[in-house]
């Protein structure tokens, strides 16, 4: 095991808090994943001394939100042309997404968001990114899948639980309101 030296710029672990933190927020078209990116909005990133306007730029957590839109199936017509079903609706919404999550980070906290559109399996993109940006924190919703469907369908949150090279936060959804118990 290394020993961390102290010179005159200080120790490691000081260095360490300076830096921004690096979190990737995985966001789709589900209530379950906004409400994760409002979850770590409210409980981790609000609390932090570095989100506050005073803070320098450089210390402010950085919040990168990502979405994966799954390639469509390309289909082969008469003439030889390939078309991408669905290319242009898939962009649109993915965008609609992701401008609606941006605003959501603009308007709660002094940080710096960027969006970033992948394309694949969203479990693989999703842990790829997370080693190739240095991310330091994993946010991903939970649908509350039970353990047939999860079984069947697979868990984005699990797969990444499991894979991601960095702490993971599975947001749970909030409990039904009252209201909604009662229909």
């Amino acid at each position: 095991m290394e020993a961390a030296t102290t010179g005159s710029s200080g120790t490691a672990a000081a260095e360490e808090v300076e830096k921004a933190m690096n979190v990737l927020v995985a966001i789709d078209d589900s209530d379950e994943s906004f409400h994760a990116l409002q979850w770590v909005l409210d409980k981790i990133l609000k609390r932090s001394p570095a989100t506050e306007a005073a803070a320098p730029e450089s210390s402010r957590p950085v919040v990168t939100i990502v979405h994966v839109v799954e390639q469509l199936a390309r289909y082969a017509f008469h003439g030889g042309h390939v078309v991408d079903y669905g290319r242009k609706e898939q962009e649109q919404n993915a965008a609609r997404i992701l401008s609606r999550a941006f605003e959501i980070c603009r308007d709660k906290l002094s940080l710096n968001a960027k969006t970033l559109i992948l394309e694949g399996d969203p479990k693989d993109k999703i842990c790829r990114a997370v080693e190739e940006m240095g991310i330091n924190l994993l946010v991903v919703g939970s649908r509350g899948l039970g353990q047939i469907k999860r079984a069947f369908l697979g868990s984005v949150s699990d797969y990444c639980a499991h894979h991601a090279k960095c702490p993971v936060l599975v947001v749970k959804p909030p409990p039904p309101s009252p209201a909604k118990k009662a229909h």
